[in-house]
């Protein structure tokens, strides 16, 4: 049987996170997925909760896989977990994060289509229990940073083997994937005005920003483009940036997630504020 999509999570010892990720998949309303877990060898329960799921996936006549194995960080088992998707297009929600709502797969399923590899939309972010909106910005932003969110895109499967992750990066290999797409045909994306995604702000990306950067401007070079004008000169501006942030939220504490800085503590209202 021909399947749409494959929705997979990666994760290693996420017993505290994977069952609210798996619920989101599970409640969809559509079923013409496949949901595979890539577990990097986790010694905690996170196996066993994902199993007690099998059971209902089968119930909805949904594919239902996980393959537990070590491996050499994440973007190692995103390429893992590529090589084993049924699906013709593959979404990464990964533990932790979630589907936005329950017609997220629905609503993607509509606009897929052979003239797109990536379809890519908004994110909401989460932190401290409240919401905010994140917009995505034109494809033309790969020339300087990365305007998508990778659990806010769905690419085509034979796309993301073709290029696949690049393990040497700690936190750009997505950057580096879409830049590659990007720089074949620029075409080939298409964003919608839709969240695609909930997402817990504090990951390696969000928490090392300096690395990030440079990973950015080395993904850049390697891929043959015009580097950015004072490379080290950006870099530095954007963890400055980051640094008052943190301090601001710091000195605020709770306050700082005010409706007037675009946090609500329902994600609904979040992207309503933003229309």
């Amino acid at each position: 049987m021909s399947i749409l999509i494959s929705v997979i999570t990666v994760c290693l010892n996420a017993e505290k996170d994977i069952e609210y990720t798996i619920n989101s998949v599970l409640d969809q309303d559509f079923t013409d997925y496949e949901y595979l877990i890539m577990d990097g060898g986790s010694d905690d329960s996170t196996i066993d909760i994902a199993e007690r799921y099998r059971a209902r996936f089968r119930e909805k006549n949904i594919s239902f896989d996980m393959v537990s194995e070590k491996d050499e960080g994440l973007y190692d088992a995103m390429n893992k977990a590529a090589g084993h998707a049924a699906g013709e297009w593959i979404i990464f929600i990964n533990a932790g994060d979630a589907l936005f709502d329950r017609n997220v797969l629905k609503n993607l399923s509509a606009e897929i289509s052979d003239r797109y590899d990536v379809l890519y939309g908004d994110a909401v972010m989460l932190e401290k229990g409240m919401y905010k909106l994140l917009r995505a910005e034109s494809v033309e932003r790969l020339r300087n940073t990365n305007p998508i969110c990778h659990q806010a895109s769905i690419t085509r499967t034979k796309a993301v083997r073709k290029y696949s992750f690049d393990s040497r990066y700690k936190i750009a290999a997505d950057f580096d994937l879409f830049l590659k797409i990007y720089l074949s045909d620029a075409d080939r994306f298409k964003e919608l005005e839709m969240p695609f995604c909930v997402f817990k702000l504090g990951g390696i990306s969000n928490s090392n920003i300096l690395l990030r950067e440079k990973e950015f401007d080395a993904s850049r070079k390697m891929n043959g483009m015009k580097r950015v004008m004072f490379p080290g000169l950006l870099i530095m501006a954007v963890v400055v940036f980051n640094m008052l942030r943190d301090l601001f939220k710091e000195i605020l504490g709770q306050g700082y997630y005010s409706q007037s800085r675009g946090w609500f503590n329902d994600r609904y209202e979040a992207v309503k504020a933003d229309v």
